[in-house]
C-alpha cells in the first residue's frame, strides 16, 4: 500500500490550502509582514524545532540495523543542520534577533502543545507513530512552497521570497522525498484500527499546523501570564 498517495495526499492537499490562506501566509506571499511579527514567529519556530529534532533522534534510538539507523540519522542530521542551525544563523543575522533572544524565547502554548503531542507519538509508539508525528511539519513545507512560490511576485533578495524558497531548495525537498519513502516502508502492512490510529496522528499535526498558522502566529500568542516566567 502507497499510504502516502492513497491517504496522506487528500489530507496534505487540504491543509495546504487553509494554510496557504491565512493572514499570515498571504503577508509573507505579498510581503507586507511587519518585521516584528516576522521576528517573533522565527523565534517560536526556533524554539519549536530544537524540540522536533529530539523527537527524530527518539526514532533514531528505535531504529533497528544498519539501514534503518542510517535513514532515521540522516533526518536526524539535517533536521538540525539545515533547521535549527539555519534559523540560529541566517534568519537570526537577517532580522537582527541575538543568539540570546533566540534562546530565552519562551516556547508559546500552542507550540508547547505540538511537540508535546509529538514527543508523546515518538515515545509511546512504534517507528510508524512515531513518523506520523513529525511528517506533517516537514511535508506540508514542501508543498506550500511549491504552491507558493509560483505566486510570490518579490524579488528574489526579498527575505520573504527567500522563506518560501527554502521549502523548495534540492536538499529540502530530498530530506522530504526521503520520508515520505520511509511513511510507505513503514505503513505498508497498517490496516484496520492500525491505519486509523496513523492516520490520526497525522490529522493531528496537520490540525496543530493550522493552529499555529491560523491564531498563534498572526496575533502573536502566547501564555496569559507570560511574565511570570523566569528570565
Amino acid at each position: 500500500m502507497n499510504i502516502y498517495e492513497e491517504h496522506l495526499m487528500p489530507m496534505i492537499k487540504k491543509t495546504c490550502a487553509v494554510l496557504e490562506a491565512t493572514p499570515q501566509m498571504q503577508e509573507i506571499l505579498r510581503g507586507e509582514m511587519p518585521l516584528e511579527r516576522f521576528q517573533w514567529q522565527i523565534r517560536q519556530n526556533y524554539q519549536y524545532l530544537m524540540e522536533y529534532t529530539k523527537c527524530w533522534a527518539i526514532g533514531l534510538a528505535k531504529a533497528q540495523g544498519f539501514d534503518e539507523m542510517t535513514r532515521w540519522y540522516s533526518i536526524v542530521k539535517s533536521t538540525f543542520e539545515d533547521t535549527v542551525v539555519f534559523n540560529r544563523t541566517f534568519w537570526a543575522d537577517q532580522l537582527g534577533i541575538s543568539i540570546e533572544d533566540l534562546e530565552k524565547t519562551i516556547m508559546a502554548e500552542k507550540k508547547r502543545s505540538y511537540t508535546s503531542h509529538e514527543l508523546a507519538r515518538a515515545f509511546e509508539g512504534d517507528l510508524a507513530s512515531c513518523m506520523m508525528g513529525l511528517f506533517p511539519c516537514n511535508v506540508l513545507y514542501m508543498h506550500m512552497g511549491f504552491d507558493l512560490l509560483p505566486q510570490c511576485k518579490l524579488p528574489q533578495e526579498n527575505m520573504y521570497y527567500q522563506w518560501i524558497s527554502y521549502y523548495t531548495q534540492p536538499a529540502y525537498v530530498d530530506k522530504c522525498q526521503k520520508e515520505i519513502r520511509m511513511v510507505n516502508s513503514l505503513c505498508e502492512h497498517k490496516t484496520g484500527q492500525e491505519l486509523r490510529h496513523l492516520l490520526e496522528i497525522f490529522a493531528i499535526g496537520c490540525n496543530y499546523e493550522i493552529l499555529q498558522w491560523r491564531d498563534m502566529y498572526f496575533r502573536m500568542e502566547t501564555w496569559p501570564l507570560e511574565e511570570i516566567f523566569p528570565e
